[in-house]
């Protein structure tokens, strides 16, 4: 067979601090890593990863172009946490670190800012734009441009499993106006982050490293993914082994946005409690992300746990004028100086924060499956690479539960790995549990004495008293063929109008509100429906009150669970399918 035959598989991810991706092109021996990022801020020649960072020419003068990854140096003017930003409106939850949560709070304490006149999603384009082309590039050296133009490519992003359905629909546009899948037959599909970390981690175990898996149908996995921005937590029911892995979702998943970026935040909250002012006037290039204060945090962060010494004290260096010798502070050397009380005071937050939601996941899965008990947790991300969040997890969960925990080799790598073995070889949950229920916007018959007379109308077409803003709510298991759907019709005298709206609602709660002013419920956004090449043959007429009336009766439907990973639309009359749809994300 020849390559030309062959498609890529290129996972993506895109992290809060860092970016990376991995390619496959016929099987999962044939694996690439792109480890040659560009720039001169990185601590060796390879690397794995490159920052998600990026600094616009016209922001820093001395610049003739948009600098991004390692070419972002401390000096600049940049942009940093960005992804962050994306899912900005999101409620809150009870895991979530609220310095963290709003853009306001990061943007105002300098930890995250934005351009004039841009966006999270515009900064996210621009940033994906140099990463598409350093992605191509590195392709195009590995097969010539002649044969890379022949192979389609499918690029799978990683997404946060808590996102908005606007955020993801947000970052594909994003990577579309990047680059991403501008060649005819490329494209881009998205995958939730737990996920493509339980396809990475699940086809290790079954395998095994001798051949026999470690993995035994009816048991019950965990997913712990601590990110930078988010820790999300997804648990799996193991269906089978053989001929081929088989794993469905348990309990529906959980997150919030508590990962080790909030690690940051509190030292630079503890700066600011300490140092005051000699802290906060630093310029930002000196104490923001990227700078070399926080470079040395990060070293200390990544370490911290190693050691179980009470006294170890930690150092690092910062000019701070004004600033006395004490106990903090070295002024004589420049050096601030920590202790090992201060740093478990830093973690303790987000360990809180992601024991409280293995204990949610727990309850919920010893209520709705006993017969599936959850013995086997796998940490990923880079956040669990620290040997102090391992640590305390792994006791947390021994005494929890007697649940064994464990964590592969690369763990930031396993998202992204995940996600290329996802698009190569199709490994997924048979069904997956939808976080939230979706509604459709309905008119219903009135009922006295319980809708209120302000929505109450006569139907043109029947005569009937009706009733609008009422919700018709579904929710269910998710598998690639799922779709949830609503009876439309649409009535006019004279000429048949060119398109029509219909809004569509989720809720988070298990109570589900029935009216759309119930405060529970959230507008994900107005599906347009356009009618401008309907077939006259499809309508209904009738003559009502005088009135020469048209009808149209069709389905609208949502497909949940396309590989695209982002909400897909169709309009349906009988089995054919009519107009368009698309939709318009509520801000």
């Amino acid at each position: 067979m020849s390559l030309k035959k062959h498609k890529i598989i290129v996972g993506v991810d895109l992290g809060t601090t860092y970016s990376g991706q991995y390619d496959f092109i016929k099987n999962v021996n044939d694996i690439d890593l792109i480890r040659n990022w560009p720039g001169k801020g990185k601590a060796s020649d390879e690397v794995s990863k490159t920052p998600s960072r990026i600094a616009f020419a016209n922001e820093n003068p001395h610049y003739d172009s948009d600098r991004w990854g390692y070419e972002v140096l401390p000096k600049m003017v940049a942009c940093s946490w960005f992804k962050l930003g994306l899912d900005k409106n999101v409620e809150v939850t009870d895991f979530d670190d609220p310095e963290l949560h709003t853009l306001a709070e990061s943007e105002g304490n300098g930890m995250f800012r934005l351009p004039a006149n841009m966006s999270p999603a515009d900064v996210c384009a621009a940033y994906l734009t140099p990463f598409y082309r350093h992605v191509m590039d590195h392709l195009e050296k590995r097969f010539s441009a002649e044969i890379l133009a022949t192979m389609p490519i499918e690029f799978w992003f990683t997404v946060p499993a808590i996102w908005s359905d606007k955020a993801k629909a947000d970052t594909k546009a994003a990577a579309m106006k990047a680059g991403f899948a501008s060649r005819l037959e490329d494209a881009i599909k998205m995958i939730p982050e737990p996920e493509a970390a339980a396809v990475a981690a699940l086809k290790s175990l079954a395998e095994g490293s001798s051949g026999d898996s470690q993995l035994k149908p009816k048991m019950g996995i965990m997913i712990i993914d601590c990110g930078g921005g988010t820790v999300d937590l997804t648990s799996y029911k193991i269906t089978g082994i053989s001929p081929k892995l088989e794993f469905e979702e348990l309990v529906p998943g959980i997150g919030g946005k508590c990962g080790s970026t909030s690690i940051d935040r509190g030292f630079h909250a503890w700066m600011e409690r300490v140092f005051r002012e000699h802290f906060t006037n630093i310029p930002f290039e000196k104490k923001g992300p990227g700078s070399a204060l926080m470079k040395e945090f990060e070293l200390i962060k990544r370490d911290f746990g190693s050691s179980r010494d009470r006294n170890q004290e930690y150092e690092l260096t910062l000019v701070m004028p004004g600033v006395e010798e004490g106990r903090y502070y070295d002024d004589s050397e420049c050096v601030v100086k920590l202790y090992q009380s201060d740093m478990l005071g830093f973690f303790q937050r987000p360990l809180d924060r992601i024991t409280r939601m293995i204990q949610q996941q727990l309850d919920q899965a010893k209520e709705t499956s006993p017969d599936c008990p959850i013995t086997l947790a796998i940490l990923v991300g880079g956040f669990g690479d620290s040997s102090h969040i391992n640590r305390e997890l792994k006791e947390w969960c021994r005494s929890a539960g007697d649940i064994r925990l464990i964590c592969p080799e690369k763990p930031q790598a396993a998202i992204v790995r995940g996600a290329a073995f996802r698009g190569l070889e199709g490994i997924k949950p048979s069904s997956r549990r939808c976080r939230r229920a979706y509604g459709f916007e309905v008119c219903l018959p009135f009922r006295k004495d319980i809708d209120p007379k302000k929505d109450g109308y006569k139907c043109l077409w029947t005569g009937r008293r009706m009733c609008c803003r009422r919700l018709d709510w579904q929710i269910l298991k998710v598998d690639d063929t799922t779709k949830i759907s609503s009876s439309v019709y649409e009535i006019s005298e004279g000429d048949f109008p060119s398109s029509s709206e219909l809004s569509l609602y989720s809720c988070d709660v298990d109570l589900l509100p029935e009216r759309t002013t119930d405060p529970w419920t959230k507008r994900i956004g107005t599906i347009k429906l356009n009618f401008k090449d309907i077939d006259p043959k499809l309508l209904k007429r009738k003559t009502m009150y005088g009135k020469k009336l048209n009808k149209l009766d069709c389905q609208v439907e949502v497909l949940l669970g396309k590989e695209e990973g982002v909400l897909c639309f169709r309009v349906m009359c009988g089995h054919r399918e009519i107009g368009s749809t698309e939709i318009t994300y509520e801000n």
